[in-house]
């Protein structure tokens, strides 16, 4: 499946791990990115590092995307990554709170612009030249999970394979809910989806969670599980989950035990339900409906 048709399939909401190998598949990748997000009226922010933000304008124009009214009005900006988040290293460790409160800042502000939607495509081969550690990567990607609750944003992560290791790319694409490719399936969504719920308080589980984004599933469960939680027991909608695997079970198990007020799983199916009860013989139970 070309890259073109892969990229559409990213929505609001989605934080993807776009795996490549090939510097055109990642140029096509994100100018697919850009101009579809253009077409529907959202804001768009590439931070560029394996091409200059020159190179990927004019593969927009070539592409037939117009970006000369889009860059005026402010709806695409194209800025070379390291020079944005420079700020935001001391000693090549990543500020990752001070970097989840940026990118809240420029959701925030696309909404306040009227912007239905902001996305963003980063290129991250500029962690390998700045020294950052696989354990502080991983962690930001992890952690930056929540902002996509509410489906404000959408977010592509570029990862060259030739910068990075196997045992490392494996480690940061756990830490994104969906993993895509220039050759991916035509099938192909976000292994999993999770969106914030409002009213009860919790959050809605879609697709499937397996060691492939397990640390995505801790990060996005610990936000609405941890001590910021309400003091009313977090509901998990896991009727969409297809499929989860022991170490889910233990996570939910283990995050209705640190709760204050416990977690209750809404629309339970009957595989999880089962491998729920095996969990509980060696920790608390997860109340299901």
């Amino acid at each position: 499946m070309t890259a073109t048709a892969v990229v559409d399939r990213v929505h609001l909401g989605d934080h993807v791990c776009w795996a490549h190998d090939d510097k055109r598949d990642a140029l096509d990748a994100v100018t697919r990115f850009t101009a579809t997000g253009l077409r529907l009226g959202h804001k768009v922010i590439c931070f560029t590092d394996t091409f200059t933000p020159r190179t990927l304008r004019a593969h927009l124009e070539d592409a037939g995307v117009p970006t000369e009214t889009a860059v005026a009005v402010g709806q695409l900006r194209i800025v070379p990554a390291v020079e944005s988040y420079v700020g935001l290293l001391s000693g090549g460790r990543l500020a990752t709170e001070s970097m989840i409160e940026t990118l809240v800042g420029e959701i925030d502000r696309a909404h306040r612009e009227g912007y239905p939607g902001l996305r963003l495509a980063g290129d991250m081969g500029w962690t390998v030249r700045t020294g950052t550690t696989q354990h502080d990567l991983s962690r930001y990607e992890a952690q930056v999970n929540r902002v996509f609750l509410d489906r404000r944003v959408a977010g592509m992560c570029l990862y060259d394979r030739r910068l990075f290791p196997p045992e490392r790319l494996h480690a940061v694409a756990a830490a994104h809910p969906g993993t895509v490719g220039p050759h991916t399936d035509r099938a192909w969504t976000p292994l999993l989806r999770a969106y914030r719920m409002a009213d009860p308080p919790g959050l809605r589980l879609e697709g499937q969670v397996d060691r492939s984004n397990q640390e995505a599933f801790a990060a996005v469960l610990a936000a609405v599980t941890g001590p910021a939680a309400q003091s009313r027991p977090a509901v998990l909608d896991v009727s969409g989950l297809s499929f989860a695997d022991v170490r889910t079970a233990t996570a939910l198990v283990r995050a209705d035990r640190a709760a204050a007020a416990g977690v209750r799983l809404v629309g339970c199916r009957p595989g999880l339900s089962r491998l729920l009860g095996l969990v509980r013989e060696s920790e608390p139970a997860v109340r299901p409906e």
